[in-house]
């Protein structure tokens, strides 16, 4: 997976980067430059397919922030070189794994993240959106297909967890 900035980025959003990295590494890049790329505009598009394609990754994360879109995240596949899926989400409390105290182990290299998708809304057909959002974040952080798993490589889990909508009409809150 590609793991880029966009034209702003703060600095919860750079960190926040860095540590799906550590998550996905060694299967991850991060780009350092900045990128003038607006996520849903055609251009966006081109370039964001440009990128992948130049790094040879099928998934892409881009992270940016401004005033009306504040720590935004928008990650994506392509296929056969053109974007496929594309899903924005806002970070609104961002803990990083250090924020939990006592020494954080590493992250084994080849180990599998245990993926958890808390909520009804998940399974009960709430949304399509919410189903293709859960079929892109397990494409994302899966890393390698294999026939078995043995339990010694499962040194972390993943948890999603849908909320309820803030507000009437508003959008639920995925943690």
């Amino acid at each position: 997976s590609l793991l880029f900035q966009g034209i702003a980025c703060s600095q919860i959003m750079t960190h926040l980067l860095k540590e799906i990295r550590s998550m996905q590494a060694p299967h991850a890049k991060v780009l350092s430059k900045k990128n003038q790329i607006v996520s849903f505009s055609p251009e966006g598009q081109q370039s964001m397919e440009f990128l992948a394609t130049k790094n040879d990754a099928a998934l892409f994360c881009m992270a940016s922030h401004n005033k009306k879109r504040p720590n935004n995240m928008v990650i994506g596949r392509t296929f056969d070189r053109q974007v496929l899926d594309l899903c924005e989400l806002g970070v609104l409390k961002y803990k990083s794994t250090q924020d939990y105290g006592g020494q954080v182990p590493k992250k084994r290299i080849g180990s599998k993240p245990l993926l958890l998708f808390v909520g009804d809304g998940w399974q009960q057909g709430v949304s399509s959106d919410y189903r293709n959002l859960q079929n892109l974040l397990i494409d994302f952080y899966r890393g390698d297909v294999v026939d078995r798993i043995i339990l010694s490589g499962l040194d972390h889990i993943i948890v999603f967890t849908l909320g309820e909508p803030q507000r009437e009409g508003g959008s639920r809150m995925i943690h």
